[in-house]
């Protein structure tokens, strides 16, 4: 008997979001994935969350753009200061355009996420 194929809870996740919000989405997922290919992928809480050790990063849909956060955020450098939390949110950046996506940032920001897990 053969299994029917699953379909990936996140590309669910992707399918219900709105056209310019799918795109940022989709970018942020590539750059997670491409800084350290080994995290497992799913939703949790109601949107995409990556592990390793424990808990690394997120992204879910905003009122305007998406939100990149990260569990462990008040931890993490940050030396361009991009992380914001308020009202108990994990700390995150607001991504409203592809213009607020910093490939090389973002992909050091996981990398330290993940750094701090394995610790």
């Amino acid at each position: 008997m053969r299994s029917k194929p699953t379909t990936n809870q996140v590309d669910e996740y992707l399918d219900h979001l709105p056209p310019e919000k799918q795109v940022l989405a989709q970018e942020i997922r590539r750059i997670i994935h491409e800084a350290v290919a080994h995290l497992e992928e799913c939703v949790r809480w109601d949107y995409p969350c990556y592990f390793f050790y424990g808990p690394v990063c997120y992204f879910a849909a905003s009122r305007s753009g998406m939100h990149f956060g990260f569990f462990r955020g008040k931890e993490l450098s940050d030396p361009a200061k991009r992380l914001v939390s308020r009202n108990g949110q994990m700390p995150h950046i607001k991504v409203r355009s592809l213009e607020d996506i910093d490939e090389l940032y973002f992909g050091d920001l996981i990398r330290e996420a993940v750094h701090l897990n394995q610790n």
